[in-house]
């Protein structure tokens, strides 16, 4: 990937000044609509003067975003965050989880199909029920578990000292976000390696992918860790290497998070990334994280190498301006992404 100073001297040969003019006879909100009659450098410049006009503000302090398409910088901006600057990614840790309980797969320590409680002796001791029996590692990597979002109350389970709501009866196989799915694929994966996550995400992934300004420390399984805007980038130039690269143990990486357990629509929920897949053109991979004073997205064509990274630092995310902000920076991300030359 190219050094990021290379990649701002070839974004800024226009000012923002300059894109102030261009756009001058369009308010902050309309900067988001009528959007598909644009070419990919017009929407490019858009998304540079929205983030501008917007961050620096108390509900927005700081936000950055980058384009590439095929591998050639678009788009590089960011203010009130450098591309250094350490946030929060929030439940964009699941996609690392994802891929150690995926290379754990590949080198036949884990059968995504058999059930947990063959692998974690404390399940084997709690599972009396058949929801909790029937669990496997892909259930809970597709949020097909059945263990709801919220807290149990008496009806729970307990792994490693830790409180699990048990899964509803009915509810298994079908689609329902929970941050205890990725807990637990924490617990299993130290099991199978004797390892924490944390250790497993810095020795697998961050190491090899030069993300030195990004830390696992913290994290549980399903959020904690903390990056960068260029991290982030380097993360989707390591996907992309290694998923084309047969003597990785992610190769064709992909292909297996793009195996869900649900369908709905065209929207599915792979293995640790939704999956977009339009009636023509390549699937779209993403995962968002969101929380207080947290902002993090990323959006990656693997057919095409080609990934769209926006990270920011809202103090409250459920605030309106807020979430308004990030549908419109998103969907000018994802038209950029996917748009036809």
């Amino acid at each position: 990937m190219k050094r990021s100073s290379r990649i701002q001297a070839s974004l800024c040969s226009l000012s923002v000044l300059f894109l102030s003019l261009c756009h001058n006879t369009l308010p902050v909100e309309e900067l988001a609509r009528n959007l598909d009659r644009l070419s990919v450098e017009e929407i490019r410049d858009r998304m540079e003067l929205y983030i501008d006009q917007l961050a620096g503000s108390e509900k927005l302090p700081g936000a950055a975003a980058a384009l590439f398409r095929e591998g050639t910088p678009v788009l590089w901006v960011h203010k009130g965050l450098s591309q250094n600057q350490k946030v929060s990614i929030a439940s964009l840790n699941k996609p690392f989880t994802s891929m150690i309980l995926l290379r754990l797969s590949r080198t036949g320590k884990l059968d995504l199909d058999r059930p947990v409680r063959e692998y974690l002796s404390e399940w084997e001791k709690q599972a009396k029920k058949p929801e909790m029996s029937a669990i496997t590692a892909r259930m809970l990597l597709s949020h097909t578990s059945g263990i709801p979002y919220e807290p149990g109350g008496k009806d729970s389970f307990e792994i490693a000292g830790k409180k699990y709501p048990a899964p509803e009866p009915g509810m298994q196989g079908k689609f329902r976000y929970s941050n205890y799915n990725y807990h637990l694929l924490a617990e299993l994966a130290k099991e199978l390696t004797g390892r924490p996550l944390p250790q497993l995400i810095q020795d697998w992934i961050l190491t090899p992918a030069k993300m030195r300004n990004t830390s696992a420390a913290a994290s549980n399984g399903a959020a904690g860790m903390v990056s960068t805007l260029e991290d982030l980038t380097r993360f989707c130039e390591f996907l992309l290497s290694e998923n084309s690269r047969e003597s990785s143990p992610y190769y064709r990486v992909f292909a297996i998070f793009a195996n869900p357990d649900h369908r709905r629509s065209v929207n599915e929920y792979g293995l640790g990334w939704h999956v977009y897949t339009p009636g023509s053109g390549p699937t779209l991979f993403y995962h968002s994280g969101t929380w207080y004073n947290a902002a993090a997205e990323i959006y990656i064509i693997p057919q095409t190498s080609s990934y769209f990274v926006h990270i920011a630092n809202p103090p409250n995310f459920k605030d309106k301006e807020t979430i308004r902000y990030r549908s419109d920076i998103l969907k000018m991300g994802r038209l950029a992404l996917t748009k036809a030359d």
